[in-house]
């Protein structure tokens, strides 16, 4: 800045001119200078407050870190929080639920009470009318103890009176020897009274003879005569008196034996009446058997088939033993509790075989029955079983027999003999061969893999066009 120099040689004009341009440049330097220091106080203030600035960052970085920590914690706290109120609500929800069963379950504790209180009065009545009927029953069962007291009393006395029946059954065979024995004795008597009527008669001709080669006086021997017959009269009395009394003796044990006999054949009624009825309770037993097995037919004459294919030979589904050793046990406890009376056993496979091999029926019946039966499933036990399933053969076979129905064990369905597989057609021809004989049930069991679809619906189609029944074992 250049201020210019006022002398006295200038004018007014040039001094107001100096003074009006120093104003502008004085004015102008301490306007600078001005703004200058107050800039630096500005500037010394803001370094002041910079440096203050600086510590209240620092103070405040420390306390934004203490409250991050804090914020941090606190929102940990506040996590926690959160998680313990979700469970509270949880757990709330939790009770109102169990609240709401136990509410539910108390109501349904109301009605089983109520139920229970119900079924309490009708026990109630029904204890009453218990208590009754115990009464009627105490009466019954003391009325009934009299009546079996009765009975035994009866019984005793029925069999006391069976043991003298018994006694004079004994004593009256033993008489009746003793009368037959005596009998016997009788009849030689008359046979020796005969011969001696004959020996005298014989004498009476001798002595006829004799008095008419002696030509002796007509009268002395017809005294004589008279006196020999009447002799031989009075011997001839006492021999028809002696054989009256034998034939009186006769005719009484003839009674004695006649009321034997009718007393033997009471007893003989009264021994077939009671074998009929054990016979009755054997059959009805038979039928409560077969009906429980499920079996239809009578069931008196039987052709029992056994599948012997080698598929047979394959252990069963309880583990307890291949099918062939299944099949006999079933045999021999329906043989044994089953009214069975004749029976044949046709084993088939690829071929056919029968026990018996003469082409009979078997009889059970009578005290060679068991032997018989055991016999048949000792020969059944020794079959090995081995190749296919000839069942058209083996349904032939039964049908030649007078059989009245026919058990087929069986766990497969018909097969080819060249491959082994299903033969619809042999199903068809054995169908044919069922309706053919219609009078005859066959009673189908299932082995084995019988729920084959082949093999279950060829033996529930057997047994349905047959009147038969089928089983799955």
């Amino acid at each position: 800045m250049h201020l210019e120099k006022v002398t006295s040689h200038s004018g007014p004009t040039a001094l107001a001119g100096w003074i009006s341009s120093n104003d502008v440049t004085l004015f102008t330097t301490v306007l600078v200078m001005a703004i200058a220091v107050f800039l630096h106080a500005r500037m010394t203030k803001a370094a002041k407050d910079n440096v203050q600035t600086t510590k209240e960052k620092a103070a405040l970085s420390a306390q934004l870190e203490a409250t991050t920590g804090e914020l941090q914690s606190s929102n940990g706290l506040l996590n926690k929080t959160r998680k313990s109120l979700n469970l509270t609500r949880e757990e709330r929800d939790q009770y109102r639920q169990q609240l709401a069963e136990k509410l539910a379950a108390i109501a349904a504790i109301d009605a089983r009470l109520g139920a229970v209180l119900k079924d309490k009065d009708q026990l109630e009545l029904r204890n009453h009318a218990l208590i009754v009927a115990k009464d009627s029953l105490s009466k019954e069962k003391t009325s009934l103890l009299a009546q079996q007291v009765t009975l035994l009393g009866e019984h005793d006395s029925l069999k006391d009176a069976n043991l003298n029946l018994r006694e004079k059954l004994t004593l009256i065979a033993s008489q009746l020897e003793d009368k037959v024995a005596a009998l016997e004795q009788m009849e030689k008597d008359r046979e020796r009274l005969k011969k001696q009527a004959n020996e005298l008669d014989a004498i009476v001709a001798g002595l006829k003879q004799r008095m008419e080669k002696l030509k002796v006086n007509l009268a002395d021997t017809q005294i004589r005569s008279k006196t020999n017959v009447r002799e031989l009269e009075s011997e001839r009395a006492r021999s028809d008196k002696t054989a009256e009394e034998y034939v009186a003796k006769l005719k009484h044990a003839t009674e004695l034996l006649e009321g034997i006999t009718v007393e033997k054949h009471e007893l003989e009624q009264r021994f077939a009446k009671v074998a009929l009825e054990h016979q009755a309770a054997l059959l009805e037993e038979s039928r409560n058997n077969r009906e429980l097995i499920g079996l239809a037919g009578r069931l008196e004459r039987v052709a029992i088939l056994f599948d012997a294919s080698g598929s047979m030979r394959q252990a069963t589904a309880k583990g307890t033993g291949d099918r062939w050793a299944e099949v006999q046990q079933i045999a021999a406890t329906w043989l044994q509790h089953l009214n069975v009376q004749q029976c044949v056993l046709i084993v088939f496979s690829s071929d056919v075989r029968t026990f018996p091999e003469d082409g009979s029926l078997a009889d059970l019946r009578g005290g060679q029955g068991k032997a018989k039966r055991d016999l048949l499933l000792q020969r059944l036990k020794a079959v090995s079983p081995d190749g296919l399933t000839n069942t058209y053969a083996a349904l032939q076979k039964a049908y030649q027999y007078d059989v009245d129905s026919i058990l087929l064990f069986s766990d497969g369905a018909p097969s080819l003999l060249s491959s082994g597989a299903f033969e619809p057609a042999a199903a068809e021809r054995i169908y044919e061969l069922c309706h053919a004989h219609p009078t005859i049930p066959i009673n189908t069991i299932g082995l084995g893999n019988y729920f084959d679809s082949n093999a279950s619906t060829f033996l529930m189609s057997l047994a349905k066009i047959s009147n038969g029944t089928f089983r799955g074992q």
